[in-house]
C-alpha cells in the first residue's frame, strides 16, 4: 500500500490534484471570512480577503507570497488596496442581484481563462528535467539544434556608385592583384577600398547572413571558396559593387554536443513535458463528462 502511494505520488498529474485541493481549501478558507455576517450589505475586509485580492490581482498563486506583499505595504498602499478590494466587491455583488453572470459569454470566458492559468501555474511550479530526461529529449531531436555553416572573411569593396559597375569590377582586379603582391592580412584590410555599407570584416557567419549582405549569388560563391589565410580572391559582385575577399574559415554544418545547448533543450524539453502534462490534466477532467454530439436540426432547435 505504502509502495503504492509512493508511485501515485511520483506522477505529475497527482501533484497538480494535490495542490489543486490545497487552493480549493485556500479559497474556502478564504470565502469563509467574507461569509461571517449574515448581513449580505456588510462586507468584511481582514487580511485573508485581501490576501486574497491580491492573489487574483496579481494572477498568482503562492499565498504566502501574497500574504508577505500585504505585510510590505506602505500605510498608503494597504489603504488604496481596500479601496480597490470594497469597489470590486460592491460591484460584483451588484451584477450578481442583477443577474449579470448568468449566461454571460464574457464572464464564462473569463472563468475559462482562470482556469487555464492556474492550471499553467501549478504546472510550471512542479514540472522539472532530469539530466536523464533531458539526454533522452536531444537524442531524439539532436537534428532540431543543427548548427548551419559558417565563414570567416574580410573583403575589400569597391563601390559602384562611384566607378560605375564596370569600372568598380577593373578597380577589384586591379586591387586583388595588389593585395596579393604585398601579402596583406586580414586585419590590414580597413586600409583599402571604400566605405561597405554593412562591414567589413565577418566571423563565423552564416550563409543566410552573408546573403543578406551581399546577395545570394555573393554568398554562394564565398562558400564555394577553398580558406587561405594569404590569398585573395575575386572579383565578386553584390548589388552595390565589387569586393576582394581573404576568406579565412569555413565549418561545415554540424550537429553540437549536448553541452553546448544544453540551456536551449532544457527548456524546450520542460516545455514539451509541461504540455503533456497539462493535456493529461485536461483529458482527465474530460473523462469525468458525458458527452452528447446531435447536430441535427431538432438539436438546433432545442
Amino acid at each position: 500500500m505504502r509502495r503504492a502511494l509512493n508511485r501515485l505520488l511520483r506522477e505529475p498529474l497527482a501533484h497538480f490534484m494535490i495542490a489543486g485541493f490545497i487552493l480549493f481549501l485556500l479559497v474556502e478558507v478564504f470565502a469563509s471570512d467574507q461569509n461571517l455576517s449574515n448581513d449580505p450589505r456588510e462586507i468584511v475586509v481582514d487580511q485573508t480577503a485581501l490576501t486574497h485580492h491580491l492573489l487574483y490581482q496579481s494572477r498568482a498563486s503562492d499565498a504566502t507570497q501574497a500574504q508577505a506583499t500585504l505585510e510590505a505595504l506602505h500605510p498608503d498602499g494597504r489603504e488604496q488596496l481596500i479601496a480597490d478590494y470594497v469597489t470590486d466587491e460592491v460591484l460584483y455583488r451588484e451584477a450578481r442581484a442583477l443577474g449579470l453572470d448568468e449566461n454571460d459569454e464574457v464572464i464564462r470566458r473569463r472563468l475559462i481563462q482562470m482556469l487555464d492559468f492556474a492550471t499553467q501555474s501549478s504546472l510550471e511550479n512542479m514540472t522539472t528535467t532530469s539530466q536523464a530526461e533531458l539526454e533522452e529529449y536531444y537524442s531524439e531531436h539532436a537534428s532540431d539544434y543543427k548548427v548551419d555553416p559558417s565563414i570567416t572573411f574580410t573583403h575589400v569593396f569597391l563601390d559602384a556608385r562611384k566607378h560605375g559597375r564596370e569600372g568598380a569590377v577593373l578597380l577589384a582586379k586591379q586591387m586583388q592583384d595588389r593585395l596579393n603582391t604585398n601579402n596583406v592580412p586580414f586585419d590590414q584590410a580597413p586600409r583599402y577600398g571604400d566605405r561597405f555599407l554593412f562591414h567589413r570584416n565577418y566571423v563565423d557567419r552564416t550563409h543566410a547572413c552573408i546573403a543578406t549582405h551581399f546577395g545570394a549569388d555573393m554568398a554562394g560563391q564565398v562558400f564555394r571558396l577553398s580558406p587561405s589565410a594569404d590569398r585573395w580572391r575575386g572579383p565578386f559582385v553584390s548589388p552595390y559593387g565589387a569586393h576582394v575577399v581573404l576568406v579565412t574559415s569555413i565549418l561545415p554544418s554540424r550537429i553540437p554536443d549536448l553541452e553546448e545547448v544544453a540551456d536551449l533543450v532544457r527548456e524546450d524539453a520542460r516545455r514539451v513535458k509541461l504540455d503533456d502534462a497539462r493535456r493529461a490534466v485536461y483529458e482527465k477532467w474530460t473523462s469525468g463528462y458525458t458527452i452528447r454530439c446531435d447536430l441535427s436540426d431538432e438539436g438546433r432547435d432545442r
